[in-house]
């Protein structure tokens, strides 16, 4: 999977990659978003693009942000993201997609209107088909939404499709949604919303040793935490072993104990911890 960058769009090195995407392609066929974290909700939207860009021989892509646009806008207000950009790309990566287009949203691209959006979107990755939320919204002051993207279509010449809300059990499935099943430690929910465990992503933690066991400061982790606790978690390491483990989470610290008298990994080495 290859991984594109906004602001580097109109770049010979980044045509050269659109270009050895769409050979013998028609195309691409996206879905837009911030997809923090995947979820439920979104695999129909996932569903629609790799369903299309296989009827229409198109590349299927995801055009989506470095982080939460919501953690740039509510500042100190937001409560964290689901997931990670790697463990992101990395899901992205399993569900076939050719390519990620990655958006950091400062306030330059935040003063983009919607039209001029999905017009670069339809001159540079060639896009033919764009699936988006019914509440999708984009542009400046939010001003492109669903009945403008269908007007859009039919001026520049893309299919576009607006994809049902999904719900489970009469709950809407969205990243707040997940958010409040974890924050509350509800693991089990978490895990039927996102459609996988919870994934707490140590890869770039600046740890230290507190005693015996390595700790790191609760401001050290993007993602959302937990409330104050010890869970049972799994370790995945670099050398691909799972160990289990418990994590202990207070208000300014995460600790991580061995579960059993079993040794710990050094934290260099752990990848994800499994709720």
């Amino acid at each position: 999977m290859k991984i594109l960058r906004w602001d580097l769009l109109e770049t010979e090195n980044s045509r050269a990659l659109l270009d050895s995407l769409c050979i013998g392609k028609r195309g691409t066929a996206l879905t837009i978003g911030g997809f923090d974290g995947p979820h439920r909700g979104h695999e129909a939207l996932f569903d629609a693009v790799r369903d299309n860009a296989r009827r229409s021989d198109l590349a299927p892509g995801i055009v989506t942000f470095n982080r939460s646009p919501a953690s740039i806008t509510k500042g100190g207000q937001y409560p964290g993201d689901v997931s990670t950009l790697s463990l992101r790309i990395a899901r992205f990566q399993a569900m076939g997609f050719a390519f990620v287009l990655l958006i950091d949203f400062s306030g330059e691209f935040g003063k983009m209107a919607g039209g001029a959006f999905f017009d670069i979107l339809v001159k540079t990755v060639r896009m033919r088909y764009v699936a988006v939320g019914p509440d999708f919204r984009c542009g400046h002051r939010l001003d492109t939404g669903i009945e403008e993207i269908d007007l859009l279509s039919r001026q520049k010449g893309f299919r576009f499709d607006s994809i049902r809300q999904v719900e489970l059990d009469g709950l809407r499935i969205s990243s707040s949604s997940v958010r409040k099943a974890i924050q509350t430690a509800d693991f089990t929910l978490a895990e039927r919303l996102l459609g996988h465990p919870f994934l707490l992503d140590f890869t770039d933690i600046a740890w230290t040793s507190s005693g015996t066991f390595p700790e790191a400061p609760t401001g050290g982790f993007t993602q959302i935490l937990p409330r104050r606790g010890r869970y049972s978690v799994v370790l995945s390491t670099v050398r691909g072993k799972e160990i289990d483990a418990i994590i202990d989470i207070a208000e300014f610290t995460v600790r991580l104990e061995p579960l059993s008298g079993d040794k710990l990994p050094l934290p260099a080495e752990i990848i994800t911890a499994r709720f």
